[in-house]
């Protein structure tokens, strides 16, 4: 997999009543990894990886597609410099990588931007309080994207 050193990845958040439209930045349970999360990396042997998209490479309303989003959603920066920097005593830095999408979303357009976040899955033994100072730097980096 290929690592990203630099550039600006976003995440699509719903909006919802406690997580308005104007929101400045993401919250901590954005960061957490879904059960899809999970049964994907079981199934391909990777890391479990939290959905990013390259900036680079998607826009918002292409990830909106891939995503079959319905709701209303906002979408949200994160620096990669500035996730690879965060660091948490006894917790593997984070890396994002380049995660290709499978058949039939990777022929839509705007899909070699997907990415993953790999880095945040709780291990056995984790001090749950460790995880969630994790999430919550990452949320205090994030910046509204400008669809």
């Amino acid at each position: 997999m290929e690592e990203l050193q630099d550039g600006v990845v976003f995440r699509l958040a719903t909006v919802k009543h406690d997580f308005p439209p104007d929101s400045s930045r993401l919250r901590f349970w954005h960061f957490e990894l879904s059960q899809n999360d999970r049964s994907h990396a079981e199934k391909t042997g990777n890391p479990p990886r939290l959905s990013v998209f390259d900036s680079e490479r998607t826009t918002v309303a292409q990830a909106l597609a891939i995503r079959g989003v319905e709701q209303e959603s906002v979408a949200f920066g994160l620096r990669v410099p500035e996730i690879r920097a965060v660091r948490v005593a006894g917790l593997d830095p984070l890396r994002v990588v380049r995660d290709p999408l499978e058949s039939p979303l990777a022929e839509m357009p705007g899909a070699d931007g997907h990415c993953g976040i790999e880095g945040l899955a709780r291990r056995p033994g984790d001090p749950k309080v460790l995880s969630r100072e994790l999430r919550v730097r990452l949320a205090d980096l994030s910046f509204p994207l400008e669809s």
